[in-house]
């Protein structure tokens, strides 16, 4: 989720041209990859369904990318998950493996990405790592030169076929999981089942669902730790706060067109003015297109407010997509900036406290004067070194006496 117009641009300037080009092979090893495609079509030709016998974290196929830093080895992966629906459904994702010489065993982090738009040209593997701007996973060429390896989901219907469960919040951390699980049998990964996650605002709430059901869904693996960047935790706090701004319209009319995915008995128009429902043509006219049309304007035009009251369909849904307490108990680090007006800070000091309530060990960073975009390099100063603690089985830090 961001709210500078300015990166909107970013997005819809970000180059395709790294998955156009040419086909190198998958790794070898004694287990054996199928390359996928060149191209969109490594995407864009995916089935629509799984075979049956299929497992989680099942690869598809792979297409290598040729803009790792340098040393490092990266893919995009096409792998099994569950979908929103509960269904077995194929993601996209990548993988990016340090040098050779660099490579600690084990050592698994995930990132858990921000929001990206929700046509399928804007899913995260299908762009650049790199342009103008710098790399797009945060602190990735430290985790490399760490010697972690490195992998991400794109989450359900964001750059394979199926539609976006955008803001899902136990949707994408199944595939999230999914993405640690594919890592475990990616040759040369020597991954193993310790891993450590982190993720920026969409990719926060992704990261605290998937610490409420790694041990449930995937319980072969174990946390270790967890980096909350400014995260877009409680959607029905969100909502409150969307309908007192100006600047979220957009966030609005998309969480509500992600969350009704997998709940077909949801009607949009319950939660969706005529003015809302007429914007949702801008979701696939651009990653940032529909930001842009809603810029400036009050979200109360785009909202019907009857489908939000308690008791009602979307009311309980927003509400269970909240749910995502208890946790496993592992460390937890957030850095949150006091200006963030797409999550306020208001909201991230109650989720850490609920976290600190539940007796889980939080290391809460709050910056002043920083907004939702420039806390990260904050978070890029400290992680790599917060999750080499964590591998090395270092206490964590407590900050929950000081949380305001």
């Amino acid at each position: 989720m961001k709210l500078s117009y300015a990166l909107a641009v970013i997005g819809a300037l970000l180059l395709s041209a790294l998955a156009a080009g040419p086909l190198a092979a998958a790794p070898t090893s004694s287990m054996e990859l199928r390359t996928g495609p060149q191209g969109s079509a490594f995407w864009d030709d995916v089935p629509t369904e799984v075979p049956a016998g299929a497992k989680r974290g099942d690869i598809y196929w792979v297409q290598q990318r040729f803009d790792a830093p340098k040393g490092a080895k990266a893919w995009n992966v096409v792998y099994v998950t569950e979908g929103a629906d509960g269904k077995l459904t194929y993601v996209s994702g990548e993988i990016y493996l340090p040098a050779a010489s660099r490579k600690q065993p084990g050592h698994l982090v995930l990132w858990n990405h921000e929001t990206a738009g929700m046509q399928d040209s804007c899913a995260p593997s299908r762009r650049s790592l790199v342009d103008k701007w710098g790399i797009r996973i945060p602190a990735l060429e430290q985790m490399l030169d760490k010697g972690f390896v490195v992998v991400a989901s794109d989450y359900q219907g964001l750059g394979t076929p199926g539609s976006t469960a955008y803001l899902n919040g136990a949707a994408q951390a199944k595939a999230s999981l999914d993405a640690v699980r594919l890592a475990q049998t990616f040759p040369g990964a020597d991954a193993g089942p310790r891993f450590v996650e982190y993720g920026w605002s969409q990719g926060g709430q992704t990261s605290l669902w998937l610490a409420h059901l790694q041990q449930a869904y995937a319980p072969e693996l174990e946390l270790l730790g967890a980096g909350e960047i400014a995260p877009a935790s409680r959607h029905w706090d969100l909502t409150e706060y969307d309908l007192t701004t100006t600047v979220t319209g957009g966030y609005y009319i998309s969480r509500m067109v992600g969350l009704r995915v997998g709940h077909p008995e949801l009607a949009l128009r319950d939660v969706l003015s005529t003015d809302g429902l007429e914007m949702l043509e801008h979701l696939s006219a651009g990653c940032w297109a529909i930001a842009e049309k809603t810029e400036g304007k009050p979200t109360t035009l785009f909202a019907n407010r009857d489908g939000l009251q308690p008791g009602k369909p979307w009311r309980q849904w927003l509400e269970a997509n909240d749910a995502f307490l208890p946790v496993r108990n592992v460390p937890f680090v957030f850095f949150q900036g006091d200006k963030d007006i797409a999550v306020p800070v208001e909201l991230n000091r109650k989720v850490a406290r609920d976290l600190c309530q539940q007796g889980v060990t939080v290391d809460y960073r709050e910056s002043k004067g920083l907004d939702h975009e420039n806390i990260v390099p904050v978070a890029v100063a400290a992680l790599p070194n917060w999750f080499a603690d964590r591998f090395k089985g270092v206490p964590a830090q407590s900050a929950c006496a000081g949380i305001p």
